[in-house]
């Protein structure tokens, strides 16, 4: 799974270099009365991350740093909100944690999800544009103390508020989320990203 993720990624960041890159107003296309632009979004940051984990008959708290690399492919509807598909990558997570008797126990997470988002422009201005998003979809997550590993594929949801600033074909987007996945007693994500979205 992890690799046909990695290679439908590879496919969507490539995109870009086929396209036709021409302005907005002669790439929309009508379907069924709206207009719809596709595009790709590559995303870029650093996530702090929190798990209550269960080892050795004893919960702990978890805090972990991280870096993301998101890639998406979705569609924007109408100039006023956006549908989306984006698989997520986040860097290893290390640290060591004392569980009951069992001292300096390693803890490690690695995590990829495959969200479907949904993003609302906010307001209209001329140089910048606020959204919030909602997304849900699979963490395909493993997780690990001293020699105990658990792997499974977990529900996980999102809630984004950000900023985008067009520049043609491209949009800057400046964006801080929360991510939840169900596993264990919960992993929270808090993240800040920078990300540029083409348009074809």
């Amino acid at each position: 799974m992890k690799k046909l993720i990695a290679t439908s990624m590879a496919v969507l960041i490539a995109a870009p270099a086929f396209a036709g890159g021409r302005a907005y107003e002669q790439q929309t296309t009508s379907f069924l009365g709206w207009d719809i632009l596709p595009y790709v979004a590559l995303r870029g940051g650093a996530t702090y991350g929190n798990i209550n984990y269960s080892f050795n008959d004893t919960k702990e708290s978890v805090s972990q740093n991280l870096y993301q690399l998101r890639a998406a492919l979705g569609l924007a509807i109408y100039d006023k909100s956006r549908v989306e598909i984006e698989g997520s990558f986040f860097t290893k997570g290390n640290k060591t944690k004392t569980f009951g008797d069992f001292q300096n126990a390693g803890v490690s997470t690695e995590n990829i999800e495959l969200m479907a988002n949904v993003y609302m422009d906010l307001w209209h201005f001329k140089y910048i544009q606020p959204f919030a998003g909602l997304g849900a979809g699979m963490a395909f997550i493993n997780t690990q103390a001293a020699d105990v590993s658990n792997d499974g594929t977990k529900f996980s949801a999102m809630g984004t508020l950000g900023l985008a600033m067009p520049f043609g074909c491209f949009n800057v987007e400046v964006a801080a989320r929360y991510n939840y996945i169900d596993i264990m007693s919960g992993m929270h994500n808090f993240s800040g990203d920078v990300g540029i979205r083409y348009m074809f």
